[in-house]
C-alpha cells in the first residue's frame, strides 16, 4: 500500500509541478506532503466509506490535496489572510489550543473544584402535576372556584386551553419559574402530593393543581457525577492557562487604539 501511495504521489505532484506556472518565491512554490497527511486521509475516507479506495480514488485523494495545497499558497501569495477576522480567529484558537494542558487531575484537585462548584451541580426540584387553567380575566376565579367543587365532586370540568397542556411530568424548578412565573413555583412547593389545590396564581393566569410527585432537589455526591465535573474541570484549567499564557506576554505588545472613535 506505502509504495503504491508513493507512486500516486509523485505522479500527482509531477502533473501538478508541470502544468502549475509560479511566479513567486522558492519555498511557497515547493510542496511537500507529509506521508502521515496523506495517510490520515485515506483513513478518513475509509472511515466514511466503509471499505479500501481504489487506486483512482486514492489518486484523486491526493490531488484534491494538492490542489487545496496551491489555492491556499496562492491565498497567501495574494496576502488574503491579513486582516481576515476569521482566520485570525482561527490562529487564534490553534494557540489556545497548544497552550492547553490535558495533564491528569488527582483526585485533590477534582475534590477541591467539585467542593468549590457544587452549587453548577444541584439537582432542581420536580414536580409531575395536572392542572385545569383559567385565563386571566374577570370572572377566572369565580371558575376556579366553581371547578374545584365540581372536581371534588367528580363533575367535569370547563377550562380554558394552555399551550403546555394539562399534564405535566418531572418539571424543573427553572422551567416552572420561567413558563408559569415564581408565585406559581412557591406555591407547589407548599402543596401536598395527591390532592386538589386552587386557585394559584401564574403569571398567566388561575390553575387547579393536583400534584402527582414531588422530587425534592440535591446536590449529587462526587462518585455519581464524576464525569460531568471531570470535563469541567479540564475546561477549566484549559480556560487559565491561556489567560495565564495571554498575561505573561501581553507586556509585549503595544496596542494603539485610536481615543477619538466614536460609537453610534
Amino acid at each position: 500500500m506505502k509504495s503504491r501511495i508513493g507512486l500516486f504521489i509523485l505522479i500527482g505532484l509531477f502533473l501538478y509541478i508541470v502544468d502549475y506556472r509560479f511566479s513567486y518565491d522558492e519555498d511557497l512554490n515547493q510542496i511537500i506532503i507529509p506521508d502521515d497527511e496523506i495517510l490520515g486521509l485515506i483513513d478518513t475516507w475509509r472511515d466514511q466509506v466503509g471499505r479500501d479506495p481504489s487506486d483512482e480514488e486514492i489518486v484523486r485523494i491526493i490531488n484534491n490535496l494538492v490542489n487545496e495545497e496551491i489555492l491556499y499558497r496562492e491565498a497567501l501569495k495574494l496576502e488574503l489572510d491579513k486582516n481576515d477576522r476569521i482566520i485570525k480567529r482561527r490562529l487564534a484558537q490553534k494557540v489556545e489550543f497548544l497552550k492547553q494542558d490535558d495533564r491528569q487531575p488527582s483526585s485533590a484537585d477534582l475534590e477541591k473544584f467539585y467542593n468549590e462548584n457544587k452549587s453548577k451541580y444541584v439537582v432542581e426540584d420536580l414536580f409531575s402535576f395536572s392542572h385545569y387553567f383559567f385565563s386571566d380575566q374577570d370572572n377566572s376565579e369565580t371558575r376556579a372556584r366553581e371547578s374545584l367543587i365540581k372536581i371534588i365532586n367528580g363533575d367535569a370540568v370547563d377550562s380554558d386551553p394552555f399551550i403546555l397542556g394539562n399534564d405535566l411530568n418531572l418539571v424543573s424548578k427553572n422551567d416552572l419559574q420561567k413558563n408559569f412565573g415564581n408565585s406559581f413555583y412557591e406555591s407547589l412547593t407548599q402543596m401536598d402530593e395527591n390532592e386538589w389545590f386552587g386557585p394559584i396564581a401564574s403569571d398567566l393566569g388561575l390553575h387547579i393543581v393536583f400534584i402527582k410527585k414531588k422530587v425534592n432537589g440535591y446536590v449529587p455526591g462526587l462518585n455519581q457525577i464524576y464525569q460531568k465535573v471531570y470535563g469541567d474541570y479540564l475546561i477549566m484549567r484549559r480556560r487559565e492557562n491561556v489567560i495565564n499564557f495571554l498575561d505573561e506576554i501581553k507586556q509585549d505588545y503595544e496596542v494603539i487604539i485610536n481615543p477619538d472613535l466614536t460609537f453610534n
